[in-house]
């Protein structure tokens, strides 16, 4: 979160989403939607007996840490770049695992202008482990939707 003046934080306001892995290949795509950055660690229930008292002590400790996953939305652009690579994670090729970079974009201050990296958040060993071509209906005006969601070792940010 950037910060104003008077150190208060701002929310962010995103005009758009940039992905961008090296490897093998180097390949840039953009996003209209960032459904979510999921991180988790699932609590366990660990019960013990007092060894004074006998009573049962129950707390929560940290138990499976679950891989961080990043889901995007953009339309279809009949590139197959991102299904091409997710057919490499389907037949477990090592190479589908890529470094890569996702920039949360601003607004352009003026027309023709660059937007501005609001923040970035760094993707490691990230794969496509899922995508979903969106409801299809013939003769319809809507925009195809490609739902991708890619799935981490590691999902790290700086501080903006």
């Amino acid at each position: 979160m950037a910060d104003t003046k008077a150190g208060a934080p701002v929310a962010l306001s995103a005009a758009a989403f940039k992905v961008s892995f090296t490897g093998s290949t180097h390949f840039d795509a953009y996003f209209s939607e960032l459904s979510g950055i999921t991180s988790e660690v699932e609590p366990v229930e660990y019960i013990a007996a007092d060894s004074a008292t006998g009573e049962p002590i129950m707390t929560k400790q940290f138990g499976k840490v679950k891989p961080p996953t990043v889901t995007l939305k953009r339309g279809v652009d009949g590139s197959g770049t991102i299904f091409g690579w997710h057919e490499m994670a389907r037949q477990m090729v090592g190479a589908a695992r890529l470094p890569g970079t996702l920039e949360i974009l601003g607004h352009p201050e003026s027309s023709g202008a660059d937007r501005p990296v609001l923040a970035t958040y760094y993707l490691h060993n990230a794969w496509p482990s899922k995508v979903e071509v969106g409801n299809l209906k013939a003769g319809a005006s809507e925009i195809v939707l490609e739902t991708v969601t890619f799935t981490c070792e590691k999902v790290t940010t700086t501080p903006m």
